[in-house]
């Protein structure tokens, strides 16, 4: 019955009109009379009066259309109709639409570009089966909380814990694949049988290994999809396939399926994967095992890392070892690892665009509140005539939500293009950087955001237009207690911007002053017109060290005599290539210590002799190793001047010995130090051993060139094959660049947090823009009041510019609580500088406060040209 009579209702009205419609008219009627009386009391003609009072009073056929009452009207043909009228007010107002739209664009795009590098590096799921139940389960050595597992720490996890229903290990090895073209270095994994069980991963093609060929040395392989795909053309028939690894031949039982790999920073991607048994013969407490675990159904991670803590205190206790220190474990649940060291800078930045969000969303709900300024008229007579506040607040929302959802489509492009970006020069930075990309979950979150974005800022607008003064707004206003307060609104915004861009601001000159500082510290070795490449020997054509050496020394010898090349050394693990050799080297004469906290702990390398000096690494004490210190000579060390700082003691090591494996080896040199991890590590202590008195395959063959060394790298790599042509050489590198990598996590950072910093700088500039000439406009009759009576337009640019510099100055006070705040969570990023550092707050703030002098000024201008006559008029009306 209700809908029938809704239905008579709307087909009466279309041909009698309605008794509503007649009073609407009657009432419109009344208040353009109103107007008109108005006019002819300040002295215009009746024709002047009219044609004013229908330009103030607005479109009649809009007000009646708004006014009938939508009740019974279903929701959606009233959001429908909301939409309607809020395109068409846009379409009145293209510049202000444009400004909102671009303004939100930029807040939104570059929330829903972070939160994509976010979604891709820490909130996507791991390929595996229900990887919430994996646990890497690192061990811990001294000061190193992550390290590997030795194999019989593994056994006793094994034997010992019950939390887990499987526990697996793998080592990572390399292999050189000769034969069927060029000689390429494979990284490799050599698992235990166990290791795909425990992730839940099963072959592409053929099979995995069994726990026969995990007992034996069995010389069978699993061959990553790349390699497949790359080296043998994805050809299904290499299954049963014999290819030649270090020489010796294995025969191919599986292809793992795309995707398939450790992600980073857990471990190196592989390209094989061979049995575990291969590794058997290390020594039984080198750490070098990466083991993993999966829990069994119901055990929770706190419960598994109790267990793993108990057992790693009972085998102290039984060993008679301090708890916690040679023995200790560190279970990180495999969601967790991935992007551990990237998390916080993440954080950060995610933190600084939602300052820019913050930010946009004032400026637009300023730009909102000055819109809603002009139609005070318009709200206030739908109120007088029946209109509910709810109905009114509903229609600006939806102007509100239209502008943001524009906003917000605007802003997934300008997020594709910034997301693409920062994709390019995060590989290599950031794990699983490459997926970084518009997906549903970034899809979704962009329009979460777009839709509380059109929320917040439109809630202020809507609030303050239903609350207007009816007598007021619909006989002269514009200005008075309502154009009050929404002006002491937009300087409440104005404030929020410029405290959050000066939050911003100081974040980024933190990070610009910590970068220039990690420009100018000392890498410990001169890396211009150096080359680096490695190779690895493999050790069943290479046995010994006397093998070894003979390479390295042929290998030297035509490398040196190259044209261009200035010299040529050799170090097992070079600068920068971010690997570690650590181990104990005691000092003779020196009480043992019970466990490893307080042992001498230093990076073992060995080098030719004349390392340091084509480095530019400073001999500070005695001698450097020289050719004589040769393999059947006494054997010695070097030292760095961190091992001595470290534990001299206060002693001159020269002389001393020191313990290197079960031999001990006589100091004769102290040399600078390098900082073999980056610029933004401290240097390690280091022990140097002559290459002839080591035993390791792995080398990297440093050449310092005259000029360019990248032109030179294929010359290079022609004479290592000279000495073996199945040798392959890898990693070829210009040294420079490597440093320049080195900090290019930082720089990403600094990129990012300064530009929205700038763009936050930019709205606020804006905003503080858009409040003074909103001010002056409103203000107008008074400024020419003032000027009529006698006031200077100096005076007149005072009110002005000293009203805009008090809200900046309330904004800078704001900002610098908040920066001395927030910057305490960037201390992780920081290089050299502290989080609270007064001059860059110091600088932070001038620079706003500049920025908002600038932007003041335009209006002040504008205010101090005011003709009085034109003022008062318009006063007056």
């Amino acid at each position: 019955m209700t809908g029938l009579r809704v239905f008579w209702r709307r087909l009466r009205g279309l041909f009698s009109g309605s008794r509503a419609d007649r009073e609407l008219n009657d009432e419109i009627r009344s208040h353009i009379e109103m107007q008109i009386e108005d006019g002819l009391a300040r002295g215009l003609t009746a024709e002047q009066a009219r044609r004013e009072a229908l330009l103030r009073f607005g479109g009649v056929e809009r007000i009646k259309e708004e006014y009938r009452d939508r009740r019974s009207l279903p929701l959606v043909e009233t959001a429908l109709q909301d939409l309607r009228h809020a395109v068409r007010l846009f379409r009145r107002n293209p510049a202000v639409s444009l400004v909102a739209v671009l303004t939100l664009a930029l807040g939104i795009g570059a929330n829903t570009a972070i939160f994509s590098v976010i979604n891709a590096v820490v909130l996507a799921e791991l390929p595996l089966v229900e990887p919430e139940r994996l646990t890497v389960i690192w061990g811990k050595l001294s000061r190193v909380d992550q390290v590997e597992q030795s194999p019989e720490d593994f056994d006793v996890l094994i034997e010992r814990s019950r939390s887990f229903e499987q526990i697996a290990a793998t080592e990572r090895a390399n292999f050189n694949l000769t034969g069927a073209g060029d000689p390429v270095r494979l990284e490799a994994q050599c698992a235990t049988a166990n290791l795909f069980a425990t992730l839940g991963a099963a072959p592409l093609l053929g099979r995995t290994f069994t726990e026969e060929e995990d007992r034996q040395d069995a010389h069978v392989a699993l061959l990553d999809h790349r390699l497949w795909q790359g080296r043998f053309g994805g050809d299904a028939g290499v299954i049963g396939r014999s290819i030649s690894l270090d020489g010796a031949p294995y025969t191919v039982i599986g292809v793992m399926p795309a995707g398939f790999e450790f992600p980073a920073p857990i471990s190196n991607r592989a390209d094989i994967w061979t049995p575990r048994s291969l590794a058997t013969e290390r020594a039984r407490k080198a750490h070098n095992l990466l083991v993993i675990g999966r829990l069994k159904s119901g055990v929770t991670q706190q419960q598994a890392r109790a267990e793993l803590e108990g057992i790693a205190h009972q085998r102290a206790r039984e060993d008679g070892q301090p708890p916690g220190d040679e023995y200790g474990v560190n279970p990180i649940p495999m969601t967790a690892q991935i992007g551990r060291q990237q998390r916080p800078a993440l954080y950060i930045l995610a933190g600084a665009v939602g300052f820019v969000l913050l930010i946009a969303c004032a400026n637009v709900a300023s730009l909102l509140l000055a819109l809603a300024a002009g139609r005070r008229r318009e709200i206030a007579l739908r109120l007088a005539l029946g209109a509910q506040r709810g109905r009114i607040i509903r229609q600006l929302a939806t102007e509100s939500l239209l502008l943001a959802s524009v906003g917000g489509g605007v802003g997934l492009l300008l997020a594709y293009w910034l997301g693409g970006t920062i994709r390019v020069y995060a590989v290599g930075q950031l794990p699983r950087a490459e997926s970084i990309g518009i997906d549903a979950s970034v899809l979704i979150f962009t329009m979460l955001v777009s839709m509380l974005t059109g929320l917040i800022f439109g809630l202020a607008p809507a609030l303050s237009a239903a609350r207007a003064d009816l007598n007021s707004a619909i006989k002269g206003g514009g200005r008075g207690a309502t154009g009050a307060k929404g002006q002491r609104l937009r300087g409440v915004l104005a404030v929020i911007e410029i405290a959050a861009a000066l939050v911003l601001l100081a974040g980024a000159g933190l990070l610009i002053k910590s970068f220039r500082q990690l420009q100018q510290v000392d890498p410990g070795f001169d890396p211009n017109n150096l080359l680096g490449v490695e190779i690895t020997l493999p050790e069943s054509k290479y046995p010994d060290s006397r093998s070894r050496a003979a390479f390295h020394e042929q290998a030297l010898e035509k490398i040196s005599a190259l044209p261009g090349i200035k010299g040529a050394a050799i170090i097992n693990h070079p600068p920068l290539s971010g690997r570690r050799g650590i181990s104990i080297f005691p000092i003779e004469g020196r009480p043992e210590t019970r466990g490893v906290s307080d042992a001498p702990l230093a990076d073992f390398r060995f080098v030719s002799p004349d390392y340091f000096g084509m480095m530019g690494i400073p001999l500070l004490q005695g001698r450097a190793l020289l050719e004589s210190d040769a393999l059947n000579a006494p054997p010695v060390v070097v030292i760095n001047r961190a091992y001595a700082d470290l534990y001299a003691q206060g002693e001159d090591l020269t002389g001393r010995r020191v313990r290197v494996g079960e031999e001990w080896h006589t100091v004769v040199g102290v040399v600078g130090d390098v900082r073999q991890s980056g610029p933004d590590r401290e240097a390690a202590p280091h022990v140097y051993v002559s290459y002839r008195q080591a035993n390791t395959a792995r080398a990297g063959l440093l050449v310092r060139t005259s000029g360019d060394p990248l032109q030179l790298a294929a010359a290079v790599r022609a004479q290592v094959l000279a000495v073996d042509r199945e040798q392959p050489v890898y990693n070829i590198r210009a040294m420079a660049d490597l440093l320049a990598e080195a900090m290019a996590g930082r720089r990403l950072n600094l990129a990012l947090l300064t530009g929205f910093a700038l763009l936050a700088v930019v709205l606020a500039s804006a905003g503080i823009y858009g409040v003074m000439a909103n001010m002056v406009a409103q203000r107008t009759g008074e400024i020419g009041l003032r000027l009529a009576l006698g006031a200077k337009p100096v005076d007149v640019m005072s009110l002005v510019i000293g009203r805009g510099m008090g809200l900046a100055l309330a904004g800078v006070a704001v900002g610098a609580a908040g920066a001395l705040m927030l910057t305490r969570l960037m201390e992780s990023l920081l290089f050299g500088v502290s989080a609270h550092d007064p001059a860059t707050l110091g600088v932070a703030g001038l620079i706003l406060m500049a920025v908002a002098l600038a932007a003041c000024w335009i209006p002040a201008r504008r205010a101090m040209r005011v003709d009085p006559m034109i003022a008062l008029r318009y006063e007056g009306r």
